[in-house]
């Protein structure tokens, strides 16, 4: 659910769109949002959401993608575009994420953030 939900109790377009981001990146790992995951090689384990930023600041997109898929069966790039996708639909504030058709064009195009970034989304610790 949407921080602002959780928090507030007020629901919006931008709820939705929270939980695109959430269901993208559980498509993209093979792991549920509730889960908790190793990270890399350390004994730590985190939830989805936490590991996708940590592979996310490290530039290590790929290792979130679930292992039993091969490879050589999807491009690199466009995997990298959905989970950062996905991280700018679940920013901590409503007004940072995409709408919608944004995020269709997103998917659509190439080139895909003109000026768009993701930060750290909530409830994400740093050790």
């Amino acid at each position: 659910m949407a921080p602002e939900y959780i928090i507030y109790g007020q629901l919006s377009e931008k709820a939705d769109v929270y939980s695109y981001g959430v269901v993208a990146l559980e498509v993209i790992s093979g792991n549920r949002n509730t889960d908790l995951i190793k990270l890399d090689d350390a004994d730590e384990e985190a939830y989805l959401l936490q590991k996708a930023w940590k592979l996310y600041e490290k530039d290590k997109h790929l290792d979130l993608v679930d292992k039993t898929l091969d490879p050589n069966e999807y491009e690199a790039e466009e995997v990298k575009k959905i989970i950062e996708i996905g991280l700018l639909c679940i920013q901590a504030s409503a007004d940072m994420r995409p709408v919608m058709s944004e995020i269709v064009v997103m998917l659509q195009n190439k080139d895909v953030f003109q000026n768009m970034r993701p930060t750290m989304p909530i409830l994400i610790e740093t050790n």
